[in-house]
């Protein structure tokens, strides 16, 4: 997971005034089955934006930074609008009235999104999921502000989310053993919540990590001659090996966070190029 910069301007105005439309309209309904049978018939008001949310994370899902492995995007509602899941066979009323808004949509893949068990022994994926530290904090239909909520669930869209992971040399993840013990053990349900503990996750972010080792051992051997002994050939090879590795850490490159974590652990993290705090200059 890396931060995701979100660029609403990109949405086309149609879009978005369908999205304002459905929720002045929802608004006016009261009745409960009612307003759930609303959001379900207008569900492609918040797909219309999917495409939109995806160039907004160069084609990533924004949980898993996956491309593909997660299977179809789906938009996700960080804030469930059905119901909200606090603990096992512990329920909460949803945030219905967050059903279309643009602030509330992330992009994920459809293993990250949906409770399953196909590449892990339990089931993961995000589902109903929406734990908060204190629950009477848990904001609702006639008290709205979320702002006093803290989620349990991490969110690419905080700045201060993304670096609470930590990946390992195997592609697992972890919470960041610096944290202190009760965040660690709120990061590490997020990430059973949110799915990035797949086996064909770990398999792919593997990957990432040893292609990253590789060039880090290639660009090493050179690195540690000095300069006046390198040969030209060598000097132009160091250069190709570094634009490699940052390549590796840009926003558009898939676990951009595993390689990162990768230049971390071998003292490079001069290389590390985290052009997502940047805005997008245009929809790609």
């Amino acid at each position: 997971m890396i931060y995701v910069h979100r660029d609403w301007s990109i949405v086309p105005e149609a879009i978005q005034d369908a999205l304002i439309a459905a929720a002045q309209a929802l608004d006016e309904i009261a009745d409960v089955d009612a307003r759930r049978q609303f959001i379900k018939d207008n569900a492609d008001k918040w797909t219309a934006v999917r495409d939109y949310l995806g160039g907004m994370s160069h084609n990533k899902c924004w949980y898993s930074e996956a491309k593909e492995r997660v299977s179809r995007y789906q938009v996700d509602h960080f804030r469930p609008h059905g119901r909200a899941k606090q603990a096992l066979k512990t329920f909460a009323d949803g945030y219905s009235w967050l059903a279309f808004d643009l602030d509330n949509f992330r992009l994920a893949g459809v293993l990250c999104n949906t409770a399953n068990k196909e590449y892990s022994e339990g089931t993961v994926g995000k589902g109903d999921w929406f734990p908060i530290v204190d629950p009477a904090k848990r904001a609702c239909l006639t008290a709205r502000d979320c702002s006093v909520e803290s989620p349990i669930l991490l969110d690419p869209v905080d700045p201060d989310d993304p670096c609470k992971l930590i990946f390992n040399d195997d592609g697992t993840v972890q919470a960041d053993p610096d944290l202190p013990a009760d965040i660690q053990a709120d990061v590490s349900a997020a990430i059973q919540y949110l799915g990035l503990t797949q086996a064909m996750l770990n398999g792919a972010r593997k990957g990432t990590w040893r292609r990253c080792s590789r060039i880090i051992a290639q660009y090493n051997r050179i690195a540690k001659k000095r300069k006046g002994d390198r040969t030209q050939e060598e000097s132009l090879t160091l250069l190709e090996l570094r634009e490699e590795l940052m390549g590796m850490t840009r926003a558009s490159s898939e676990f951009a966070a595993v390689a990162r974590c990768c230049l971390r652990s071998h003292k490079l993290a001069q290389f590390i190029i985290a052009d997502e705090l940047m805005p997008i200059a245009e929809f790609e």
